[in-house]
């Protein structure tokens, strides 16, 4: 028994009385039950089911295909890009995550333009990529117009690990700037008043203690590199330059092969799930450091040099970061009436809309509406139970680490083997619903995030006031917990949002007949070469994208200060 503000906590049962009331908490446990519901029947029935393909020819048939060496061939290609990929990462994450670490006065500008790459759908990257750093695109149009050498890179191996450092360097911003911050906050003013200078703290102290966290960007850089889809089928080029996620698309979808593709999905898993769980075990040591309740600046005096060196970083990250996107934009109003004519200035990309990427586009938000909502309740519902169980059992209990587990699985997910165990177990006759339902199960383990961090900053003693002032746990969470993190909700929901309206991989796999979605409108034009039509489409989904991360990062921002 203990006493809270007049309150009885029976710690062992199931019943919590406040002033003579008694409150059954076994809704605590039913609140995350959805939660298990549709990650058990959309992420691990999936995945059982995709692995099951890929072992009921028996022992002898799954070692058969595993002596295939174009399966080991593939799965070396698909390591060795993401490798390459994470080195491009870092050599352009890097020198942003030293400068937001110092917190100079263009860090927010930095940390804001280098979010843009990462929210990006895979598919806009792949348009941009085609329409800047193509042959005749407007990186080359411009190096020729001073004389300078015309770059040839798509299609082939250097084109995917260009997109995937497009697409993931500021992963390495992010979580290595922000490791280097707490070591730098930590340590350096005491290394400082010892006598090192600042290269020697930096060398000894601030990068060693930021290991952890450099760690953990290249390891879910490695990650989204090794599961890429639409990028490698896109820019790879041909059967020597592609992967496992590609292959498993291949085989399940065109070939109707889902033995194969359940053991390539298997192979990918494996590996994934290890990478993941490095990250996992790198993530936690990089929290560790401490920097305390004070903050402690230390006077960066920067030289010349270095003062020169970030301006051309800021300068060169700016084009490689706006360039293909606003090569979409410019590509969408200009209009070539003939092969020998000039392009003009025109409106006909955007006129021609309504054919097919106007319905596109609302089949979209029907989705990301869906999906986000439905992975915000999940998340809301888990958030919740894990509160009220933290309120009458404290922190350390296994079911608050079963839930966490649950909402964290599908991070791991790749849209592809999703499909896949989808057709594998729910037939290939699929509705929209699934699709909603796939969504939103990919988005819990950002949504979750979101939405338990805001439970979890908010005072224990308005939660018991409540209670004792005689509402029930689950009118205290709903009406007092919910409106309090509203903000967190926003954010979340827009996060959610924006990852189904970008989202390729499980509509790609699904196939489901007369659903096409903006993305796939944009991959189908961009592979019939009406890239008029994609960019004008391509266009509209980053209006909506900017809408939506404007929307997210709001409510992150007022959840900051």
């Amino acid at each position: 028994m203990g006493i809270i503000d007049g309150s009885e906590v029976n710690s062992r049962g199931t019943v919590f009385a406040i002033k003579g009331r008694t409150y059954n908490f076994t809704l605590s446990y039913l609140l995350a039950l959805p939660l298990f519901l549709a990650v058990g029947l959309c992420f691990f029935l999936p995945y059982g089911g995709a692995f099951a393909k890929a072992v009921e020819g028996g022992l002898t048939g799954g070692i058969t295909v595993l002596q295939n060496r174009a399966l080991w061939n593939i799965t070396s290609f698909t390591l060795r890009q993401a490798f390459f990929s994470v080195l491009l990462s870092l050599a352009i994450g890097l020198p942003g995550a030293w400068y937001l670490s110092k917190r100079g006065r263009l860090a927010p500008v930095l940390r804001t333009l280098s979010a843009v790459p990462f929210a990006m759908p895979s598919i806009l990257v792949v348009l941009g990529f085609v329409l800047f750093y193509g042959n005749s695109g407007w990186l080359n149009q411009g190096l020729g117009s001073f004389g300078g050498p015309v770059l040839r890179i798509l299609y082939r191996p250097e084109a995917i690990i260009l997109a995937h450092g497009f697409f993931n360097f500021p992963l390495v911003i992010r979580l290595a700037g922000d490791g280097l911050d707490r070591a730098r906050r930590a340590y350096s003013p005491a290394a400082a008043v010892l006598g090192a200078s600042p290269i020697v703290t930096a060398l000894t102290v601030t990068l060693p203690l930021a290991i952890p966290a450099i760690m953990s960007a290249v390891l879910l850089v490695f990650l989204y590199s090794f599961t890429s889809f639409a990028v490698v089928l896109v820019l790879g080029g041909g059967p020597a330059s592609t992967t496992l996620a590609v292959e498993i698309y291949r085989h399940g979808r065109i070939f109707l092969n889902y033995a194969n593709a359940g053991t390539l999905a298997f192979a990918e898993t494996i590996i994934a799930v290890i990478f993941f769980l490095s990250y996992v075990f790198f993530n936690r040591k990089a929290r560790e450091i401490k920097t305390g309740t004070e903050e402690r600046i230390l006077e960066v005096k920067r030289s010349r040099g270095s003062i020169i060196f970030m301006i051309v970083y800021f300068f060169l990250v700016a084009i490689f970061v706006l360039g293909p996107i606003l090569s979409i934009i410019l590509e969408s109003f200009l209009y070539q009436p003939s092969r020998a004519a000039q392009r003009i200035f025109s409106t006909i990309w955007w006129r021609s809309l309504g054919e097919g990427a106007l319905p596109a586009l609302f089949r979209s938000l029907f989705l990301a509406f869906f999906a986000a909502s439905a992975s915000c309740i999940l998340a809301t519902l888990a958030s919740a139970s894990i509160k009220l169980i933290e309120m009458r059992q404290g922190e350390k209990v296994l079911i608050i680490n079963l839930i966490r587990f649950m909402a964290a699985a599908p991070l791991v997910s790749s849209g592809i083997v999703l499909g896949l165990g989808w057709i594998v177990i729910y037939g290939r006759n699929v509705s929209p619903v699934a699709v909603v339902l796939l969504h939103a199960v990919s988005a819990l383990p950002f949504t979750f995030n979101f939405i338990s961090e805001g439970f979890r900053s908010l005072p224990g003693n308005t939660l018991n006031a409540a209670m004792v002032l005689g509402a029930p746990p689950l009118r205290t969470m709903l009406g007092i917990a919910l409106p309090l993190s509203l903000k967190q909700l926003r954010s979340a929901w827009g996060f959610a949002a924006a990852l189904s309206l970008g989202e390729l991989n499980a509509v790609m796999m699904l196939g489901i007949r007369n659903f096409e979605t903006l993305p796939l409108y944009i991959f189908r034009a961009t592979g019939a070469y009406r890239f008029g039509a994609a960019c004008a489409a391509g266009a509209m989904l980053i209006l909506g994208f900017i809408i939506l991360f404007l929307l997210s990062e709001g409510g992150r921002r007022k959840y900051v200060s």
